[in-house]
């Protein structure tokens, strides 16, 4: 067996190929250019779909390595050894040319003569109907028939199981090579697919006028049998990366830097081709991996750490897809201001949250917070159990970690089993659920009757006690999870009011609203019981004043940035939500001004709402914004408050809008290209947030011995006074700068004929910076690289200067500066003779002068 690199593997792959007859295409982006069927490139054929369809015809035979990204086994990512949502795909194809003889001939010869594969160590499956691809494999090549296994059409078919349950259209058997691994695994490494039928109805195969050949290898499958390592992450372009997430992070549980590594490679991937992190389609997933690494690494303390991740895999890469080396710093930048915001959303959010939590818990003169509160706080906000019992403990509040992280362990348990939702409540489970007659518009109290229960995925005649389990109501006030409006919760009492149960979600299933649910001590709930439903009326308010908000808001925005406005997305729960909207800039001060002022007029103006049912047609034509991208009924309810709102919404409002007490934006940041969010508050937490900035302004006061009034035209003044010391500052440094600029010069040491100075100064700013640049460039007028350092609070800023002769030699200190920076986090660039940057972790300026010089001696 040869033992080649994986940029040999793909080389020679292409080369075999190209010598028969094949056009080498290269590898289409991970979005599709001309195909809004997918959202990404997820195999090789993808990008010859219009040839395989006959539209187009210039190539018979292609070969190529195709760049993929698929999530549908995003579980199995860092568990296995070969799954990955970012790969690439070795393949050949035939449109209407060559067929199964050849394609089976040539794989082999492959993988045996040009690779050296022994023979022994491999076997073959055809399709149990494919007598043509077995007679090929035996008397063609030989193979004897122990190695050749006879598959269904769940295994050996394209699409699986086509034939039974479809799709229509092109299809056909397969046959796949495997290697039989030392430790006794076996591995699939090439599929053949031959797509020779037309599926039609009821199962018919009718023969295709043009039979098409597709196969893919997995460059990195193969990689590891040519490598002899154990896993695809062990090969040569990937060991570097999970070596970088090492460092990066303080775990070293393999499946988790595994899992890590491949979502690093395919975020990069991902921005480089264009995607950016946003809140739907394929922004949407890159955010989704982004924050995964975040959740799965479960850090007490969570910082931004993928970005770093990034000058590894565009190094290892950089040979076959030298735009991501090129894109590398602009990479890192994207994936560190994501990371940053979510970190920034998760503290200040659930830190808001606690600070309420405990302010509750002393009005109550209650001195615990319960297990259930922590395990809502981590679930709802991200907040690690030791965060909320170091902030409790500040604030004379005992709270039991232990007691909190069962919870969690049990909740993430009960997550992955009995009641883990994936679009559906019970995915796969095969229970259809009763339609139910939501009645919560006009009451959040109804007399109902169960008509399912459901516990572990199997219908059941009584509630189990102990644990969760989910229920239909013939009709029911309770508000399921819809439009971006979280579902309700509440009890389920007997007639006497004594509580049954405690409902903490209500979720939508096609026609069924299904609660989900755990029974009281003592309690028994069976189906055909009569029951009181009753809504946490209190909660249920809070929801509906923030979702009243997010329609006035909208309302507001189109009136002050356009009618372009359009909402693209919206999250509301108790008293708090998020907007987002297509706008295409930034919102300046004064309309953000504008739009706070404009809310809170709306509010006190006290308008009252109105819901109507109405067919969609007549309802778009009453002038009724349906939120776009969103499917509807038939019959639509519209809701309109006064003459300035009219939206398609099946939510819970308010009756009059003065009931929302106050609107409070917290925040307003880009979540993608085109889009915009708002978060704000309503209600009780509005008014605290209120008071809370009150406070602190009146604190400032205090502290500049000034009123609330003045405290801008006294921070100015301060500010106009520091600003004048800094100057006498800079003046009196650069005076020293200057005395002792002939001992720095001799402190530089000299690489190859360069002369390179690093030096650090305290506690100035980079102006200084860029004038002992200026100076040392007098002294060193030539052969000279200097490479400077300020240290101010948490930063470290850096200038690096190349003398006029250093960039004629090709030197660059933008190229320098960034290389350098990268290797801690950092960021830099400029022009070729002047370059500036900084860090945040100022005990790294050793290891940058380091590797500055470093880099310098393999520049020159």
């Amino acid at each position: 067996m040869k033992r080649l690199t994986t940029h040999e593997l793909r080389d020679g792959f292409l080369d075999f190929f190209t010598a028969k007859g094949h056009t080498r295409v290269p590898s289409d982006a991970l979005v599709p250019a001309n195909d809004p069927s997918v959202l990404f490139t997820s195999a090789g054929m993808n990008q010859f779909k219009d040839y395989f369809l006959g539209r187009k015809s210039d190539l018979t035979r292609a070969a190529s390595c195709q760049k993929c990204f698929r999530t549908g086994d995003l579980d199995e990512v860092g568990t296995t050894p070969f799954h990955h949502t970012f790969f690439e795909m070795l393949g050949n194809f035939s449109f209407g040319d060559y067929f199964k003889i050849e394609t089976i001939q040539w794989a082999w010869e492959y993988v045996t003569r040009a690779l050296e594969v022994d023979p022994k160590d491999l076997w073959v499956s055809v399709y149990e109907d494919d007598q043509e691809a077995l007679d090929i494999w035996k008397g063609t090549l030989g193979v004897a028939a122990a190695k050749i296994r006879k598959l269904g059409a769940k295994e050996n078919f394209w699409p699986s199981n086509a034939i039974q349950d479809g799709p229509n259209g092109p299809c056909g058997p397969c046959s796949e090579i495997y290697y039989h691994r030392p430790d006794g695994t076996d591995v699939e490494v090439w599929n053949l697919v031959f797509t020779q039928f037309d599926r039609q109805d009821a199962g018919k195969l009718a023969p295709l006028p043009k039979k098409n050949i597709d196969t893919g290898m997995g460059l990195e499958r193969m990689s590891s049998v040519l490598q002899g390592v154990s896993s695809n992450f062990e090969i040569d372009i990937f060991a570097p990366i999970v070596a970088a997430v090492e460092k990066a992070v303080s775990t070293r549980e393999t499946r988790l830097l595994r899992l890590i590594a491949d979502h690093a490679r395919a975020v990069t991937f991902c921005i480089g081709d264009g995607v950016l992190p946003s809140n739907d389609g394929r922004g949407y997933v890159l955010r989704k991996l982004i924050r995964r690494c975040h959740f799965m690494l479960e850090a007490d303390s969570p910082e931004p750490f993928l970005y770093k991740i990034v000058s590894s895999v565009a190094d290892v890469m950089r040979r076959p897809y030298p735009e991501v080396l090129e894109r590398r710093d602009n990479i890192a930048q994207i994936i560190h201001a994501e990371e940053e915001k979510f970190i920034k959303n998760i503290l200040e959010g659930g830190s808001e949250r606690l600070a309420a939590v405990i302010s509750e818990l002393k009005s109550r003169h209650q001195k615990t917070l319960s297990p259930e509160i922590g395990l809502d706080l981590y679930v709802t906000h991200g907040i690690q159990p030791s965060f909320t019992g170091e902030v409790c403990a500040k604030a004379g509040i005992r709270v039991d970690q232990e007691a909190v992280r069962s919870l969690i362990e049990k909740e993430q348990e009960r997550s992955r089993s009995a009641s883990k939702r994936t679009g559906k409540i019970f995915g796969g489970s095969g229970i259809t659920f009763k339609p139910s007659a939501f009645v919560g518009h006009e009451t959040g109290t109804q007399e109902a009757r169960v008509t399912q229960i459901a516990s572990d995925a199997k219908e059941v005649a009584e509630a189990p006690a102990g644990k969760s389990f989910v229920l239909v109501l013939d009709k029911t006030p309770f508000y399921a999870e819809s439009g971006g409006q979280v579902g309700d919760t509440g009890w389920l009492k007997d007639k006497s009011g004594k509580v049954l149960a405690l409902i903490s979600d209500t979720q939508k299933e096609d026609k069924a609203i299904v609660h989900e649910a755990r029974l009281q001590d003592g309690a028994r709930l069976a189906v055909g019981d009569t029951l009181t439903a009753e809504v946490d009326a209190e909660r249920r308010q809070a929801i509906r004043r923030a979702h009243t908000a997010t329609h006035i808001l909208q309302a507001v925005l189109r009136k002050v940035l356009g009618v372009h406005v359009q909402q693209a997305g919206s999250y509301v729960e108790p008293d708090r939500f998020r907007f987002d909207f297509t706008h295409f800039k930034e919102i300046a001060a004064e309309e953000m001004e504008d739009v706070q002022r404009f809310l809170n007029e709306y509010v006190i103006r006290n308008d009252r709402l109105a819901a109507e049912v109405m067919p969609k047609d007549e309802a778009k034509k009453t002038g009724a914004i349906a939120l776009f991208g969103e499917k509807y009924d038939e019959t639509v309810r519209v809701v309109s408050i006064a003459g300035y709102s009219k939206e398609f919404c099946g939510g819970t409002h308010l009756e009059l809008t003065g009931d929302i007490g106050m609107i409070f934006i917290t925040g307003s940041s880009s979540v993608g290209s085109g889009l915009r969010r708002i978060e704000a508050l309503t209600g009780k937490l509005a008014f605290g947030r209120a008071f809370d900035d009150l406070r602190l302004l009146a604190e400032v006061g205090e502290k500049l011995k000034s009123p609330a009034a003045q405290v801008l035209n006294a921070v100015e003044q301060l500010i106009g006074r520091i600003k004048g010391m800094e100057k006498e500052l800079t003046a009196l440094q650069e005076k020293e700068l200057e005395r002792s600029l002939g001992d720095i010069v001799k402190s530089g040491t000299k690489v190859r004929d360069v002369h390179f100075i690093t030096h650090r100064l305290s506690n100035a700013e980079v102006r200084l910076l860029r004038r002992a640049v200026d100076l040392l460039k007098g002294r060193v007028p030539k052969a000279g690289v200097f490479f400077l350092s300020a240290t101010r609070g948490e930063d470290v800023f850096f200038v690096c200067g190349v003398t006029p002769d250093m960039v004629k030699r090709g030197l660059s200190a933008d190229a320098l500066i960034k290389r350098v920076l990268s290797v801690a986090g950092g960021q830099g660039g400029g022009r070729k003779d002047f370059a500036q940057g900084g860090i945040r972790e100022t005990g790294k300026t050793d290891k940058i002068f380091s590797e500055a010089k470093k880099a310098l001696e393999e520049m020159l």
